[in-house]
């Protein structure tokens, strides 16, 4: 096996991810981490590639059933086999499905609320319509943008459900002015920096249907020599084995 091609291996599983349409990154690792699924019985990943942040969450909660969609065919074969091989397959299914379409199923259906739905979705809207790659297909927001998921998923929660993603810093203010024109309230924040000094790139952030006090958290990943920060070390340490 080349070496391009090995799994990427975490404390508890491993993760081949050459396939998907998005490789393993800090964004979707310290979502994963983050993300308060304690109390989540059903949890869904939204855009889940190869299925990283559904496999960290059903470590951190192993009561949890979990379903994990995308759109990208390979994309879900190799997260469906990451899931056979770890700890947790028997509560993991990956299937390839539009999210809208997923959506639309579940509210005919009236299949049963789901507790956390949780993504990493793309980042921008580049104006095309045809990608040349996956991997452009993946990062254009197409009909996966954070709206998307706020709107369509607001509609599947349960009253104490909870929608967490990843978004540029940017993007926040706007997102939640939406959620709250749709009843949804931000319950949960945390801006990220890569680097001490640096300005602040991504947001993490949880909307529910009830308003509730919060303090934005702040974390930043490495200090100017390069070295890890204890706050980063601490929020991923069950998971990487360099921590």
């Amino acid at each position: 096996m080349s070496k391009s091609n090995q799994p990427f291996r975490f404390k508890r599983f491993e993760v081949y991810h050459h396939r998907s349409s998005m490789k393993i990154g800090v964004d979707a690792v310290i979502l994963g981490a983050w993300a308060n699924v304690l109390n989540a019985r059903t949890i869904l990943d939204v855009g889940c590639g190869c299925g990283v942040i559904a496999l960290m969450v059903a470590q951190r909660n192993q009561y949890s059933r979990i379903e994990a969609i995308d759109i990208d065919k390979e994309s879900v074969e190799e997260a469906a086999g990451n899931f056979l091989v770890s700890p947790w397959s028997e509560r993991i299914v990956a299937k390839q499905i539009d999210f809208n379409d997923y959506c639309s199923q579940h509210i005919e259906q009236s299949i049963q609320p789901i507790d956390y739905i949780i993504s990493n979705p793309p980042y921008f809207d580049s104006g095309v319509d045809t990608q040349d790659s996956v991997r452009l297909k993946a990062r254009h927001q197409g009909q996966l943008s954070p709206s998307i998921i706020l709107e369509r998923g607001g509609n599947m929660i349960s009253d104490n459900g909870i929608i967490g993603m990843v978004i540029p810093v940017e993007q926040a203010e706007e997102l939640t002015g939406i959620a709250n024109y749709i009843g949804l309230y931000t319950i949960r924040k945390m801006i990220m920096t890569g680097r001490e000094g640096r300005e602040a790139k991504r947001c993490f952030i949880e909307f529910g249907r009830h308003q509730v006090p919060f303090s934005t958290e702040h974390l930043t990943i490495e200090f100017h020599d390069g070295s890890f920060t204890p706050e980063y070390m601490s929020l991923c340490r069950n998971f990487y084995l360099k921590f």
